[in-house]
């Protein structure tokens, strides 16, 4: 059994919860619970019908997506994540509204606020949240401010005020643990370490397919994830991972390796060769 640990995700947009699905399948098939926070509803990422539309001529547009409300464009991306997290055991979603391309997080200051009152709620032990990093510690560079790096910033300003006690709110503060950013935003040689997801290749798949209005489709999701998942996989030797960096240097008691280290001292290289092909199967 886990360590009954509760989790929670801070992303820009729904689909940015798929960098660490696989991960939070894991860890609530061990007990633990997980809460997924969307700052916006992504109306203005990857629409991908709606783009379509507008690189055609005025005359050929489809009105119904061109004149398609904004509300339906949100409600429908809103369920896509929520169907998306059910798949892994998250059932508590929530979508914060907030406008996406910008979200800029000093035009809403209150955003901070309310992330602090999710954290004093949910009081995680562990957070997954966005790369705050233009040009950091990793070396990571994303070029320019976005959405991702906003809710970075958000995230960290509710992190610092939740530890901060208030008089009178009848709430104790609360100091997060661990922070994690999915390693999809770095170099593979700044990974900190990889989580196996191997037995949930499918649910990846399933959960990257339930994003249509991206796009996406079954073989697709298929292709993507089995492409990306198993890049990270390979190089560690399994089937399938997700990749993570540290938000700072953690504190051990002891140091303690796992079996999949362990078993490298005796391990052939035909028995690495069937851990990352899954004794020979596609």
């Amino acid at each position: 059994m886990g360590q009954n640990l509760r989790f929670l995700g801070i992303v820009a947009h729904p689909h940015d919860f798929t960098h660490f699905a696989g991960t939070l399948g894991v860890q609530t098939a061990l007990g633990d619970t997980a809460t997924v926070v969307s700052m916006t509803a992504g109306v203005g990422t990857h629409n991908e019908k709606l783009d379509t539309e507008l690189k055609k001529p005025t005359s050929e547009q489809d009105p119904a997506i061109i004149n398609q409300p904004s509300e339906e464009r949100a409600e429908e991306k809103i369920d896509e994540l929520r169907r998306a997290c059910a798949i892994f055991g998250v059932t508590d979603v929530r979508v914060l509204g907030y406008p996406d391309k910008p979200f800029v997080f000093e035009r809403h200051p209150d955003a901070a606020e309310k992330l602090r009152e999710i954290i004093l709620e949910v009081r995680p032990h562990v957070i997954f949240s966005q790369s705050p990093y233009l040009k950091g510690p990793h070396g990571h560079k994303s070029g320019v401010q976005n959405d991702h790096t906003e809710t970075a910033n958000a995230t960290e300003m509710a992190k610092s005020i939740s530890t901060l006690p208030r008089l009178g709110s009848g709430q104790a503060p609360h100091t997060v643990a661990a922070t994690y950013f999915p390693g999809v935003y770095f170099e593979h040689e700044e990974w900190d370490f990889t989580v196996d997801v191997s037995e949930w290749f499918e649910q990846r798949v399933e959960a990257e397919a339930t994003y249509v209005s991206q796009g996406h489709t079954q073989e697709y999701a298929r292709r993507r994830i089995t492409l990306v998942l198993g890049n990270i996989g390979s190089s560690v030797g399994t089937m399938y991972a997700e990749a993570f960096v540290r938000h700072k240097v953690e504190l051990l008691s002891n140091i303690t390796l796992p079996e999949s280290l362990l078993k490298l001292e005796t391990q052939t290289k035909l028995e690495q060769i069937e851990a990352v092909t899954g004794g020979g199967n596609p």
